[in-house]
């Protein structure tokens, strides 16, 4: 593996070029002084990370600048180096996916997961997800919970629950944008209000509900793409807010198991629908989306989930399961909290000087552009270096003006990828429109 990173460092740098031509094995094993076997899980490992390609009778040659996201991810942009999705899965965390899932296919597949999709599981199964779910102190009950597909499909399901066609919930002001698709799909005005330094403010909420509203979507921590995260004082007053206009709030908390926090659904338990998923928390290949919701709401989000098709596989719930039994799941957290650790530090030295905001516990960050910069601009030049960026108006909400500024998402496939990489976009937000020549 340190082989393989140096020469993934030789083929991020230029230094072996697109195209080179590797030396046949045994003569790098003679290099290296080390074992052919060795020396072809070397290539092994190279081939896999997308940067070499092996040609029957002509050699390995260089095919990629960057190791490209993995296949399973959703909507990869195509891009060489794709800082505009959030994926990070360390090798270690892959293996040990990999050998648990060979145990529990090794023990056979169960009755319960050969069954047609549900949004209920069996009271062992609910009571695991309740547990994974629970933080802070707040324990959500195994009863409260369903099922969906993944974490968009509760969004979808929990949206259509709350606001029929023509309703109205509101949201910050730069928000998820599959919220910003779901709410135009399902016909529901999305109401964009101000954040500060701790998301939404609790007056803003109060005069958009004096106005008429039928919920809100909120992400209390870490959220995208401004990386805020709610103090409990400032839960403690949405809440009262909820309360005082009997308004029920969606609170996404995929980036929960990043920063443990006591959920906003803790000081509002009535008035507090919580949605997580596996996608953050250990991959997007084989997801489950998890609602916790008051009872009263049991069976409207349990009917929009049936309707729009949304319920959980049987066998993604049984895995599922098996995966946070196993320790899988604290394995992988505990990985990527290390991961968010390494790749904010090296963030903030990249982006020294300019204003990037983030956290240590995040797994993505906000760069705000110098002057010079249009946001569409900066992301298609950064597209030219083969580096893919998300601009602020992917997040913007409806009319909302979104800030000069790009979310960088920590998906680089290593630390050393991630590093030229950052350089590189650092090195371009500074010098301006020169160095790509396009105008601004």
């Amino acid at each position: 593996m340190q082989i393989a990173d140096r020469i993934a460092r030789s083929i991020a740098t230029g230094e072996l070029p697109l195209g080179a031509r590797l030396p046949p094995q045994r003569i790098f094993a003679f290099d290296e002084q080390i074992a052919v076997s060795t020396a072809s899980r070397v290539y092994e490992e190279l081939t896999r990370r997308g940067l070499v390609k092996g040609e029957i009778g002509r050699g390995t040659f260089v095919s990629n600048r960057f190791a490209p996201l993995d296949p399973s991810l959703q909507e990869p942009s195509g891009t060489g180096i794709d800082l505009e999705i959030m994926f990070r899965l360390s090798p270690d965390a892959r293996d040990r996916i990999a050998a648990s899932t060979n145990l529990f296919f090794k023990a056979g597949v169960a009755d319960t997961a050969v069954t047609p999709p549900s949004v209920r599981a069996s009271l062992p199964a609910l009571s695991t997800f309740a547990r994974l779910t629970s933080e802070g102190g707040f324990e959500v009950d195994p009863s409260n919970v369903l099922l969906a597909g993944n974490g968009k499909q509760a969004i979808a399901a929990t949206f259509s629950a709350l606001a029929p066609r023509g309703g109205r919930i509101a949201v910050e002001t730069l928000t998820y944008p599959f919220a910003i698709a779901t709410a135009r799909m399902l016909g529901i005005e999305l109401v964009p209000l101000p954040l500060d330094g701790e998301g939404i403010m609790p007056h803003a909420l109060d005069r958009a509900a004096d106005a008429g509203l039928n919920g809100a979507y909120l992400q209390t921590t870490l959220q995208s793409p401004l990386v805020v995260t709610m103090s409990e004082s400032r839960r403690e007053q949405i809440a009262a807010v909820l309360r005082k206009h009997n308004l029920t709030a969606i609170e996404d908390r995929v980036y929960g198991f990043l920063k443990p926090t006591r959920p906003l659904a803790a000081f509002a338990p009535d008035h507090v629908i919580q949605i997580d998923s596996l996608s953050k928390r250990l991959m997007p290949g084989l997801s489950l989306g998890i609602i916790a919701c008051p009872r009263r709401f049991d069976e409207a989000v349990a009917r929009s989930l049936r309707s729009g098709g949304w319920m959980a596989p049987s066998l993604s719930v049984g895995l599922a399961q098996h995966w946070i039994e196993d320790g899988v799941v604290d394995f992988v957290e505990a990985s990527k909290r290390q991961d968010a650790k390494a790749m904010f530090d090296i963030a903030r030295s990249a982006f020294e000087g300019l204003d990037y905001q983030s956290s240590p516990e995040a797994l993505h960050g906000w760069l705000m552009l110098p002057s010079q910069w249009r946001a569409d601009s900066f992301v298609s030049a950064c597209a030219d270096l083969g580096i893919a960026v998300a601009p602020g108006s992917a997040f913007a909400v409806g009319k909302s003006v979104a800030p000069t500024g790009v979310r960088i998402a920590y998906s680089a496939p290593d630390l050393s990828t991630w590093t030229y990489a950052l350089r590189e976009v650092a090195k371009l937000a500074t010098a301006g429109s020169g160095s790509s020549g396009r105008a601004l």
